[in-house]
């Protein structure tokens, strides 16, 4: 099994606002619902102590999304629609960073979601380090004065089966 902890920094709304999500008690991201999908059981997304908070990411709480080796390759978790409210991404408010302590080198793909379930591709961003976190930086900008209700992370996007 491949573990995957994730602290999301969603950066996105309009000129005024951001949203960042977090998984501290009371914080947005744990108020949300989580659905995890085609990981073969689907075990649910945890709300887990931080496994190291040190360096970049001293937070108390982290979400812990387990890939399992019988689970699809784009497995993932997405929130439900209207969560989050509604956000439009404009010029300021267009990059999502993801800060990931994985176990393996594999791509992490986020898409985002209209109202009407309408979606853009995802936009995959591979670690580079094991065993400690990295943040990683998703740039929407593509997407800049579309509306979004939610967001879908693939943890462990792997081309290749899991062990």
């Amino acid at each position: 099994m491949k573990k995957f902890y994730a602290v999301l920094g969603l950066i996105a709304a309009t000129a005024s606002a951001q949203q960042n999500i977090n998984f501290e008690p009371g914080g947005n991201g744990t108020n949300y619902t989580w659905n995890v999908f085609e990981n073969d059981t689907n075990p649910p997304l945890e709300f887990v102590a931080n496994p190291d908070p040190s360096g970049i990411n001293i937070s108390t709480t982290v979400a812990r999304f387990t890939a399992l080796a019988t689970g699809m390759p784009f497995a993932g978790t997405e929130t439900q629609h209207g969560n989050m409210g509604t956000f439009t991404l404009d010029a300021a408010h267009a990059t999502i960073k993801v800060m990931v302590y994985k176990s393996v080198l594999s791509d992490v793909g986020i898409k985002l979601v209209q109202p009407g379930n309408g979606a853009q591709p995802e936009i995959k961003v591979a670690n580079t380090v094991i065993n400690q976190w990295q943040e990683l930086t998703f740039n929407f900008s593509a997407q800049i004065g579309t509306t979004f209700d939610q967001i879908v992370i693939f943890p462990d996007f792997s081309g290749t089966p899991r062990t």
